[in-house]
């Protein structure tokens, strides 16, 4: 179309539409990344990272007598099966833990670790 026609049928519609389309295009993980968050579902992709992630990390005794419960504020919620092997975990482990989440996820996700069960 020529630039009178468009500008006639944009004054018919009473919108202009930008010249340039990418302009209003944006990717999927872009618009996720935005949406997200918004709808509180941000902390619940991260939860799920750290299942994933949680044997790698502890090792296959630890994740087969513990589990990540929810991650709020910084703070991983863990439950522990065993009282004996909470005990432990919070006397001997836990910094070793948090250190290793915290390289992992890093230190703004990731701040500390409660053990519950």
């Amino acid at each position: 179309m020529s630039r009178w026609a468009d500008a006639a049928l944009a004054e018919w519609r009473r919108y202009r539409e930008p010249r340039d389309s990418s302009a209003r295009l944006t990717s999927v993980g872009t618009a996720l990344c935005g949406i997200l968050p918004k709808l509180g579902l941000g902390s619940a992709m991260d939860e799920n990272e750290v299942r994933r992630a949680w044997a790698g990390l502890v090792g296959p005794f630890i994740a087969a007598q513990s589990a990540p419960d929810r991650l709020r504020g910084g703070v991983l919620h863990v439950r522990v099966h065993q009282s004996s092997v909470r005990f432990e975990l919070e006397r001997t482990w836990k910094a070793e833990i948090t250190r290793k989440l915290a390289a992992e996820f890093g230190k703004d996700k990731i701040r500390e670790v409660k053990f519950f069960g």
